[in-house]
């Protein structure tokens, strides 16, 4: 897609009504049923895009980290990370967890997530919080934890990009609440999940095309201070523009824990 057309028009994959109480096994593989539905997704490099409105941003930022070196991205990226969301959110602390590589020509991490989606309820952050801080868990669980993510391509964007929808599009009874894993017996309300997203034919779509390797897409997912459940639900996507045979989409993202004053 050229940088200056305004939209491409799509297929968004969203999940059935069904997913609610529903369990994510593994990248694709759900207990619930899936839906594709036809969706037009804007070029946000055409419009005013703000973080604390719509939900997501572009920010600029060049690494030599090796994202498939672990020891290199805890090393060196976590600290970046956690500074580009500090200058973003204004956040007091912030904490930087589970980086994921996707896609390549050895579809790491299972390749794209084709599935609109929230990565993280309240129940998860306070887990996370008991193995990012143990010693401050009970401390900071009382604040206002916000969980964004960063996500960029690890050399240019050519295709199978993501897509963000506009957080204010998208209604709290749209978000469903899964479970990962079957394993859990605790209901809903004490169990370790995300949040699927169902078909709401007012939800706007964004992504930026031919991301740059020095190109961070930041977005707000659960927000433990916002009762209305303002998050970017993202998912890959085909894109129709994309230049057959284009090498395949390689990703990194990594999740991020601010700490907010209420």
């Amino acid at each position: 897609m050229s940088p200056e057309l305004a939209y491409v028009d799509t297929v968004i994959r969203y999940s059935d009504r069904t997913a609610e109480g529903g369990c994510i096994k593994a990248n694709g593989d759900y207990t619930f049923g899936m839906e594709d539905h036809a969706r037009r997704v804007h070029n946000a490099r055409r419009e005013e895009i703000e973080f604390g409105t719509h939900g997501f941003t572009l920010l600029r930022h060049s690494t030599d980290v090796n994202f498939s070196d672990p020891a290199d991205v805890t090393g060196r990226y976590h600290a970046q990370a956690c500074q580009l969301v500090r200058e973003l959110t204004g956040a007091s602390e912030v904490f930087a967890f589970l980086g994921i590589l996707r896609g390549g020509e050895a579809k790491a991490g299972g390749g794209p997530a084709l599935s609109a989606h929230v990565d993280f309820n309240a129940v998860s952050l306070r887990g996370w919080v008991q193995r990012l801080a143990p010693d401050r868990a009970e401390q900071l669980v009382t604040k206002r934890l916000v969980n964004i993510n960063l996500w960029r391509g690890t050399r240019p964007v050519e295709n199978m990009p993501l897509a963000v929808c506009d957080s204010r599009s998208v209604e709290k009874t749209d978000f469903m609440n899964v479970r990962f894993g079957e394993g859990q017996t605790a209901s809903m309300a004490e169990a370790a999940g995300g949040f699927n997203l169902a078909f709401n034919p007012k939800h706007r779509w964004y992504y930026y095309p031919h991301m740059q390797p020095d190109e961070v897409l930041a977005f707000r997912l659960f927000d433990t201070g916002d009762p209305d459940w303002r998050m970017t639900a993202h998912t890959s996507f085909v894109d129709p523009s994309a230049v057959p045979g284009s090498r395949a989409r390689e990703s990194f993202e990594i999740r991020t824990l601010a700490v907010l004053n209420p």
